[in-house]
């Protein structure tokens, strides 16, 4: 069965503590902890999330959004390592997923891109195991075209470096500007996971499920379920066909109340 939880603090809590006892309350498992903007919690704090959590609500986090691991500039890549790693340090103590965006084309040739990009997560994955850091990288499909993260690349990426992805179906629907968005395209989606990645991928999946607009040049921004044109309950139904375990977390901007929808209605179906 999957656990379903919110993508930051829930709209009625007050801290990541405080997600936490609220998220148990109402009936979710899980808390992607977002450092947006850069990694400000301190280890202790982080031990005092895990004790707290328990075995009960699953913890990850989101690395902060300024990352471009095909950055022209050298110290732009060097920042992105050190925050992915900084973000690695931190879930390493509570949780054990790391959801980042590796980066963007910058109207450069999409092999070169693919290759610029595995050759910087080797090195962050190289200062990982240094450092006994056993948080797993999760690269993120991505909601824009001017993104690298299309589901292929995602896909190859984590099959050639021996991690693996996290799946937004938003991004995928928003990036294929709304023909993935049924049953069968959604299906098509995990079948490619599973050949590629094997069955054992599907056992531990990060997903992430929002309302989501988009224009000529994909996502524009996320929107409430019911708001959307986004066919969350078909991605339900092709994940519990495929007996998918992991978490959902919602992006929604109606963070859990759309989590506790989901999860209703992914239940309705057994």
């Amino acid at each position: 069965m999957l656990k379903f939880g919110t993508a930051g603090i829930p709209i009625n809590a007050k801290s990541n503590y405080d997600a936490i006892s609220f998220l148990r309350k109402v009936g979710l498992n899980a808390l992607e902890l977002e450092f947006v903007r850069g990694v400000n919690m301190k280890e202790d704090y982080a031990k005092k999330l895990k004790t707290h959590a328990r075995e009960d609500i699953v913890l990850s986090a989101h690395a902060p959004y300024y990352i471009n691991l095909n950055a022209k500039e050298e110290d732009k890549i060097e920042g992105s390592i050190r925050r992915i790693i900084n973000t690695a340090k931190i879930t390493n103590i509570c949780g054990d997923n790391v959801v980042f965006h590796p980066g963007y084309y910058l109207k450069k040739n999409k092999e070169e891109v693919y290759k610029k990009i595995v050759s910087n997560i080797k090195r962050i994955l190289d200062i990982m195991e240094e450092n006994k850091i056993k948080s797993m990288l999760r690269p993120e499909t991505t909601g824009r075209i001017s993104q690298f993260g299309s589901i292929d690349e995602i896909i190859d990426l984590c099959h050639e470096l021996n991690i693996l992805p996290c799946v937004d179906f938003a991004h995928i629907y928003a990036r294929s500007l709304g023909k993935v968005n049924d049953y069968n395209s959604f299906h098509n989606v995990l079948s490619k996971i599973e050949d590629k990645l094997g069955k054992d991928a599907l056992k531990n999946m990060h997903i992430h499920i929002s309302g989501i607009d988009f224009g000529k040049g994909g996502e524009k921004n996320h929107l409430p379920l019911k708001e959307s044109k986004f066919n969350y309950k078909d991605v339900l139904k092709v994940l519990k066909d495929f007996d998918v375990e992991g978490v959902v977390i919602c992006e929604s901007p109606k963070l859990e109340y759309d989590a506790l929808l989901m999860k209703k209605y992914y239940e309705s179906l057994f």
